[in-house]
């Protein structure tokens, strides 16, 4: 069986059938305002009203479901950055486990 050149993902994505709105923040960036363009259990890719974040650094999100009255937290790492279509795209990785694991989850039964 020949291999595939491209690299195995570890999660599956999930692209939100309802608009996952996101804000980010950093040590040095207080807000940037944007949505989530797919999510998985290891991270997510989202498009993000900034172009200040750089590979590397950490960030505390706030997503806002739906469904939901309140924002979901979660922390993560900027795994990649490039992109441009209208706004800047990032590769986040969740750092630590954390209450957005469960509506990543509900994401796939909605």
């Amino acid at each position: 069986m020949a291999q595939s050149e491209e690299p195995q993902r570890r999660w599956e994505r999930r692209a939100p059938t309802h608009p996952v709105r996101v804000s980010a923040e950093t040590e040095i960036l207080a807000t940037a305002a944007g949505e989530a363009l797919n999510l998985s259990d290891g991270g997510a890719c989202l498009a993000l009203q900034t172009s200040d974040l750089s590979v590397g650094d950490e960030v505390i999100l706030w997503l806002s479901f739906e469904r939901s009255s309140h924002r979901v937290p979660a922390t993560g790492r900027i795994v990649w950055a490039g992109g441009n279509w209208g706004r800047p795209r990032y590769g986040v990785q969740w750092t630590h486990r954390g209450p957005q694991r469960s509506w990543i989850g509900w994401l796939a039964s909605a």
